[in-house]
């Protein structure tokens, strides 16, 4: 197998999922109102609107544990906004939009 085939294969697997992750959150181009409410949850759920320092309540000192823990799932959300290719502007928009103007 050729490094050209083997790169093909690579590429199209991306452009697949990129397109999966597309289809579900952003089909148009565009992030339909129920997308909007699960990426306003996921920001908020994921630490997307600040930093992941979690201080122990027991310690009072950086819990790197649960620090660790929360930049992952900051993580993930920043995938899902790769891939669906939206921008800091709409993220924000999302995040802090008002439960009462959600659709």
């Amino acid at each position: 197998m050729s490094w050209d085939s083997v790169a093909e294969r690579i590429r199209a697997r991306l452009f697949v999922r990129r397109d999966a992750y597309r289809a579900v959150f952003s089909p148009g181009g565009q992030l339909g109102p129920m997308a909007e409410v699960v990426m306003r949850d996921l920001a908020r759920y994921c630490h997307a609107d600040r930093a992941s320092l979690i201080v122990s309540p027991v310690t009072r000192q950086a819990d790197p544990l649960a620090m660790a823990f929360a930049e992952g799932q900051r993580d993930v959300f920043n995938r899902i906004c790769a891939q669906i290719n939206i921008t800091p502007a709409q993220i924000y928009r999302i995040a802090y939009q008002k439960e009462h103007d959600a659709p």
